[in-house]
């Protein structure tokens, strides 16, 4: 691995590309030592973790991630919060499963997002207005350096 180049990951949640840390790049060498075919890795921005597979071709280390079917409807419009809200159609109930936040409906939802708008502008980035609705913009495009905006907002 010393000569062998790693090309940088995406982040599987919020697509940020990043160096690995010094750490992780251990990690890594260590899962390749033991001829593993998979790690895990937390994204520096998000925080998020992403289980990659570990591809080797001639000098290059590349970390791949499987799509996955993605439940996430919006960001979370909670205060200090970079989650996403979902639906549990168990409970009939839209959540969080970061902060714990649970709307019993859309309406309600739509609700704490324009009040997170109104209290944090920079948030509207993250969703769109059609009519008297709410959407979130794809989840791929959220903008660069907004979950440190909303990491650094008081709960």
């Amino acid at each position: 691995m010393e000569n062998m180049k790693t090309i940088n990951p995406n982040c599987s949640w919020c697509n940020h590309n990043f160096h690995l840390s010094e750490k992780q790049e251990n990690d890594l060498k260590e899962r390749l030592a033991e001829n593993g075919k998979s790690i895990r890795i937390r994204c520096p921005e998000c925080k998020d973790t992403t289980i990659y597979n570990i591809l080797i071709n001639n000098e290059t280390i590349e970390l791949k991630y499987e799509k996955e079917v993605d439940d996430r409807l919006f960001c979370c419009p909670v205060s200090a919060c970079i989650g996403f809200v979902e639906e549990d159609k168990d409970g009939k109930v839209f959540g969080c499963s970061e902060c714990g936040t649970e709307w019993k409906n859309l309406d309600k939802v739509h609700q704490s997002i324009e009040k997170i708008i109104e209290k944090y502008p920079h948030r509207k980035k993250v969703y769109q207005k059609n009519g008297e609705q709410w959407k979130s913009i794809s989840l791929d495009e959220i903008p660069k350096g907004y979950y440190s905006k909303v990491n650094n907002e008081k709960v």
